[in-house]
């Protein structure tokens, strides 16, 4: 019976094991090395038929979203006028980029499309290259917990306990906590005072740059009235993925053919022509899709085949709802650090989630609480996936001259210590303020 069982087991073992070598046999920046080269193989015979794109690499530097639209840093642009404070314009990053993640649903996808117009902007004005960093890997963190993200759409799937109305409506809460944890840790560590331009100087020329957002806005508007008025289609958690790519094409339709604006940046990577900007987005784009596909693909066929391994019976054990939570985030969080969202999601659905309901956790309370510690896990040693996203798209260069700036530890390492604070801050009161006052 013995060898049966050692038998039956053995495929999970395997990838266990081939897990396990991933994740402590290499740094987290190697991993995701070895992921984009199995991305550039998958994508490589779609390649090899097209004589007119050239074959994709690992480019240190991508701006995936620079190439396809100016919609990001004329958002910026907004800002620019009121010559914000270093730390008060990274706040303001981390809110705006809030909504881009929630239609993404991902905030590696956002990291990888717009993280260096965030960089670049924060530069712009003097922002330490730590900081910089730091909210450039934080950037897609909040907004994960918004309507209509495709995470907490899953999420109600797999649970019926939980719909997506109550968990939407618990993340505007979580998403201001966020924002508000992250305002107080950029105010006290800030080196320099808060001052920003008079209104009489700075709300003219923002009204200004105001103007160049209608016609995008006019463009969003037009494709929804198209999509109602034809399909009877209307953009909600369930059609955003879909309308997306659509309304995306469209704006870059209105840029390269109707607009004669010029670009606020002279950016060398930017392609004038449709399907000149269309490829290159997209061969890049490729190489990192293909390398989280198997990544997430990994750790699906660990929920399949390795789940029964897994069990949070423990659980039972705790007589107290505080230390059921205090485990749940301990094992949130280690899950954060090694797994992608969605496969992590199924692992905690199939695994804990039953189990923390009989222990009387609330559902949406489990869930958010859930949400905010699996991000805090992208932003936290070893793998520290959200940096690992930041330093593709920032470049190599950058990261190194970040290294050697700061004249006390934690300048040094803002750009960890920073998102973990903030993360670490807003888990801690998500997760055990409502047993506090029986919220």
């Amino acid at each position: 019976m013995h060898k049966r069982l050692l038998t039956d087991q053995a495929p999970i073992i395997l990838i266990l094991l081939l897990l396990i070598f991933l994740i402590f046999a290499r740094t987290g920046e190697s991993l995701h090395s070895q992921l984009t080269k199995v991305g550039e193989y998958v994508w490589a015979d779609y390649f090899s038929l097209r004589d007119d794109i050239p074959s994709p690499s690992c480019n240190q530097s991508p701006n995936i979203d620079a190439r396809l639209s100016q919609l990001g840093e004329r958002v910026f642009s907004l800002f620019t006028p009121w010559k914000l404070p270093p730390e008060l314009l990274a706040f303001v990053a981390v809110v705006v980029m809030a909504v881009p993640t929630a239609y993404t649903g991902a905030s590696s996808i956002i990291i990888l499309a717009m993280g260096t117009v965030v960089y670049r902007e924060l530069r712009k004005v003097g922002t330490r290259r730590q900081l910089a960093l730091a909210t450039t890997a934080m950037s897609g963190s909040s907004g994960i917990v918004l309507r209509p993200c495709l995470l907490v759409v899953i999420i109600s799937i797999l649970n019926k306990e939980v719909v997506t109305d109550d968990l939407f409506l618990c993340g505007i809460r979580v998403f201001t906590l966020t924002a508000l944890v992250f305002f107080f840790y950029a105010l006290i560590t800030k080196q320099e005072p808060f001052r920003v331009e008079k209104p009489s100087r700075a709300l003219s020329p923002s009204l200004e740059n105001l103007k160049s957002l209608l016609p995008y806005i006019s463009v969003f508007i037009f494709m929804m009235v198209i999509y109602a008025v034809v399909l009877d289609a209307y953009m909600d958690q369930f059609s955003a993925p879909i309308m997306l790519p659509v309304l995306i094409l469209a704006v870059i339709v209105y840029e390269r053919r109707i607009s004669n604006a010029e670009p606020i940046y002279d950016d060398p990577e930017r392609i004038n022509s449709i399907r000149g900007s269309l490829t290159k987005s997209m061969s890049d784009a490729s190489i990192h899709i293909g390398a989280l596909l198997m990544l997430m693909s990994t750790f699906m066929i660990m929920i399949g085949m390795g789940g029964k391994m897994v069990s949070a019976t423990f659980l039972t054990d705790f007589n107290t709802t505080f230390a059921t939570m205090a485990a749940l985030v301990v094992m949130f969080v280690f899950i954060g650090m090694f797994i992608e969202s969605m496969a992590a999601v199924g692992i905690v659905s199939l695994m804990i989630a039953p189990i923390a309901y009989q222990q009387g956790i609330d559902p949406i309370h489990f869930w958010m609480t859930c949400l905010v510690a699996l991000e805090l896990g992208y932003l936290s040693p070893p793998v520290a996936l959200s940096h690992i996203f930041t330093r593709q798209v920032v470049g190599e260069e950058e990261c190194l001259l970040a290294s050697r700036e700061g004249d006390n530890f934690y300048y040094r390492h803002e750009k960890y210590l920073l998102p973990l604070l903030v993360m670490g801050t807003t888990l801690l009161i998500v997760a055990f303020a409502p047993l506090i006052y029986g919220i």
